[in-house]
């Protein structure tokens, strides 16, 4: 895998989240000023609602990750 800057690495589940809740308040709103729902209007809340959950799991991970690497390193130091 290639090597990734910090502030990279730990923006990219904050920026999904942020592009996901774009994508899905645009295909929300987009299909409440039409007045109906076109295939486009649901791949924006897809694309909107699974940016989302990659989001929010990537950024649980994380700090489930650093909170058992936390204890690790106290529990079994030198």
């Amino acid at each position: 895998m290639p090597w990734e800057s910090q502030r990279r690495y730990r923006s990219r589940p904050y920026l999904a989240l942020g592009v996901g809740l774009a994508a899905l308040l645009t295909g929300l709103t987009w299909a409440l000023v039409t007045g109906h729902w076109e295939d486009w209007h649901w791949a924006l809340v897809a694309l909107g609602l699974t940016l989302l959950v990659y989001g929010a799991v990537m950024v649980q991970v994380r700090q489930e990750y650093r909170r058992a690497s936390k204890w690790y390193r106290e529990n079994h130091g030198p």
